[in-house]
């Protein structure tokens, strides 16, 4: 209608591809919803007047997809179509009768009005399918999970829920529940954003310890996020070997996949899925290795610890060798107790029988951070692809870790610069300028 009006206006004659984009748009934007609309109404008269047909196929669509209680899915999908469907088919057999008469020349002297209609029409709607997109919650929904609790009594251990990964929920994950529910007195997004705090998405506002976590993904390093790939790809064996050689202690897990193992508690919203204590099936966070292998490939180390055959309590993999540190002593049986731990500080008390071994801390690796050992410097190995250790001498010894980045001391000088600079500029300018209007 626009290029018609300034064909008008300008007196010049109507370019052919021109009028054949105008009408392909015109045809699109008609066929479509009224197609969309004349397909919703097929099917709703096929939910209604043969609903065992639709159902069956509805059923197949759902356990194609991967849902083994396809029943339960289809009359989900029939009761929705029965419900919603009228609506939605005024609606879209309106839109294209709305868009066929404003693309219309014959029709152009109501174009304006149209174009209000038109408007007003699709604000309502979003207004109306869009009103509780952002609902507002009590903020007890928000508050750490009970079933972290448990968790906490062992701040050492970590925690894994199957089924989270990316960001969402997969039924279809091995380790998932097959189904979600709504919270009580909720629903939609809402109900959403409660279950996304059950299955605690951004645990570390609780301090609680995640191996496979969604917190901060723009964070993770590459060889984190390989390891999480090789994970979710892998099979059952597989993953159970990653989070026992990891310190998982504490899963969340449907029935079938607990073996004998007694639930302490379900989980909320979950439909099949308990929080689990796999207890010293699990490594210890911080713990005596006896022996060392050199790997110096990163993401060799990485792939062991998916292999069977491997025994992480006997045989640490490191990326480089290097000499017991520490002042030697009386040998002790080997222990190693979290004294302080914070989230840029850790002290670990330690001891060595009399053969040298590694204290192994399932933390993560990073050249920032910094040891001592009975307060002298002390070098970290890479430790299993993802963690860090210390080769410590025979005795009691005192390891502490302090994080120490690099970048952020250089960011802070060239902020400090960069203020300083500015600060030049302020006091400095006014007097030259002054200066030389004075000359």
């Amino acid at each position: 209608d626009v290029l018609v009006g300034r064909w008008r206006v300008a007196g010049e004659a109507p370019d052919p591809a021109d009028a054949r984009r105008l009408r392909r748009a015109r045809l699109l934007g008609v066929v479509f919803p009224a197609g969309v609309g004349a397909l919703l109404f097929l099917f709703a008269v096929a939910c209604l007047y043969t609903p065992t047909s639709v159902t069956t196929f509805l059923s197949a669509f759902a356990q194609a997809l991967g849902d083994a209680k396809g029943d339960e899915a289809a009359e989900w999908m029939l009761r929705t179509v029965r419900q919603t469907s009228g609506p939605i088919i005024l609606l879209t057999l309106a839109v294209a009768a709305l868009f066929g008469l404003l693309t219309s020349s014959r029709w152009s002297e109501f174009g304006l009005a149209g174009r209000y209609v038109l408007a007003t029409v699709i604000a309502v709607d979003l207004v109306a399918r869009a009103w509780g997109i952002n609902p507002t919650l009590d903020a007890g929904h928000f508050a750490q999970p009970h079933w972290l609790s448990y968790v906490k009594t062992q701040p050492d251990a970590r925690f894994y829920v199957g089924g989270k990964r990316e960001g969402s929920l997969s039924g279809m994950d091995i380790d998932g529940s097959r189904g979600y529910i709504d919270a009580p007195g909720l629903e939609g997004s809402a109900s959403r954003a409660a279950l996304s705090i059950q299955a605690a998405f951004y645990p570390s506002a609780w301090q609680a310890r995640e191996v496979l976590t969604y917190d901060l993904p723009v964070l993770w390093p590459r060889d984190y996020l390989e390891m999480s790939n090789r994970f979710f790809d892998g099979g059952i064996d597989v993953r159970e070997r990653l989070l026992d050689r990891t310190g998982v202690r504490y899963r969340v897990l449907p029935q079938r996949r607990a073996g004998d193992r007694v639930p302490l508690t379900p989980i909320p919203q979950f439909y099949e899925s308990f929080l689990y204590d796999f207890g010293d099936a699990a490594a210890a966070r911080a713990s005596i290795v006896p022996t060392a292998q050199v790997v110096p490939q990163v993401e060799r180390q990485i792939e062991a610890l998916f292999e069977d055959g491997w025994d992480s309590r006997q045989v640490v993999l490191v990326d480089r060798p290097g000499a017991p540190l520490g002042t030697p002593g009386p040998p002790v049986e080997p222990y190693a107790h979290i004294v302080e731990d914070a989230a840029n500080h850790t002290v670990i008390d330690s001891g060595v029988d009399s053969e040298a071994g590694y204290l192994v801390f399932l933390d993560s690796y990073s050249d920032d951070w910094q040891a001592t050992v009975d307060g002298q410097p002390a070098s970290i190995a890479r430790a299993n692809g993802l963690w860090r250790a210390v080769h410590l001498a025979p005795g009691k010894h005192r390891v502490e870790f302090r994080y120490r980045p690099r970048a952020l001391a250089v960011g802070a000088t060239i902020s400090a610069a960069g203020l300083l600079c500015v600060l030049g500029l302020f006091f400095l300018g006014p007097k030259r300028e002054n200066k030389l209007r004075h000359n």
